[in-house]
């Protein structure tokens, strides 16, 4: 094979997972810090992040965690990890040489621990990955290798914690048997706490064709972000000449547009599909079907940026 083409296939095929595919994470984000002399300030720090999104917190003056109420569900076969809060200050008094009452220096010490997964727009995992790593003083420590349930030292003051956890198996156990439901729970948490979309179709007057409409369909109020859409004329695909791409709405859901150009005197047998979680949803359009308040005004807001609104309103049709 031609090496320039194999770059342009595999770039494509990159280009293509990149479409099809949405990572999803659980994340705990554990901080330590000496404490010096003239150093004032919470010592540890933890959260958790789902997607990036803060859902929990460490609360040095409870001594426990703090659960956004938002997230109840999240929490449901999930938790944190049982690690205490001694168990880490005490690993980096260890690693800083630090003493019950006096520490030379400022030292650092973090751990990233979770799991991932990638899916498809039909809800189908194609990958999951846990991880366990750790970094002291802003810089590479040591991480597990959960394949192999093998520490991997990344600096050589981790060599000893490497020969002492490789050893400890209660622990390593403990946190593989973690590490798994962590994994099993994301792989199937989406599913249940998806928002399906609220379909949309319109179409206006084309700008510079009297004779053509620019019909588009509208994915609304949807959540997780993954999502196909298409439009089509009698079960043929259309081309779109324009698409928004997944946008953000301001309550943590999320919208898509495509539009495509269609004749003025065609009315029947377009319709817009979309594909969410594992489930396909469907809308058609006609010209002539009955148009209400809340269609114009959606129609308005999403023309305003080309169109005066009297126009959208005018040239508007559900």
């Amino acid at each position: 094979m031609d090496l320039k083409f194999f770059f342009i296939v595999l770039f494509a095929y990159i280009g293509l997972r990149g479409v099809y595919s949405e990572r999803h994470h659980l994340l705990f984000v554990y901080t330590v810090l000496t404490k010096p002399d003239g150093v004032s300030g919470p010592v540890f720090s933890a959260v958790c992040l789902y997607d990036d999104r803060c859902i929990s917190h460490y609360s040095n003056e409870e001594q426990t965690w703090n659960r956004d109420r938002f997230d109840a569900e999240i929490w449901r076969y999930t938790r944190e990890p049982d690690d205490s809060r001694d168990w880490f200050i005490n690993l980096l008094n260890t690693l800083a040489n630090c003493t019950s009452s006096r520490c030379d220096g400022l030292h650092t010490l973090q751990r990233r621990v979770g799991c991932e997964v990638d899916k498809h727009p039909d809800d189908a995992v194609m990958n999951v990955n846990a991880f366990d790593e750790y970094g002291y003083d802003g810089e590479d420590f040591i991480f597990l290798n959960y394949y192999t349930m093998q520490w991997i030292d990344k600096s050589p003051k981790a060599k000893e914690t490497k020969t002492k956890w490789d050893s400890d198996r209660v622990l390593n156990d403990h946190l593989q048997l973690y590490l798994n439901d962590c994994m099993d729970w994301i792989s199937t948490y989406n599913a249940s706490i998806s928002t399906p979309p609220a379909l949309h179709m319109f179409a206006s007057a084309a700008p510079h064709d009297q004779s053509e409409l620019n019909l588009t369909c509208l994915a609304t109020g949807f959540s997780p972000k993954l999502i196909e859409m298409k439009i089509t004329l009698n079960n043929i695909t259309l081309q779109p000449f324009s698409s928004s791409g997944v946008r953000p709405n301001v309550n943590q859901t999320f919208q898509m547009r495509a539009s495509v150009k269609i004749h003025r005197d065609e009315k029947q047998g377009y319709e817009c599909h979309v594909l969410h979680s594992g489930q396909t949803f469907t809308t058609t359009w006609g010209k002539y079907d009955h148009i209400n308040s809340q269609t114009l005004i959606l129609c308005a807001k999403l023309l305003y940026s080309s169109f005066l609104l009297q126009l959208a309103a005018q040239n508007c049709y559900l």
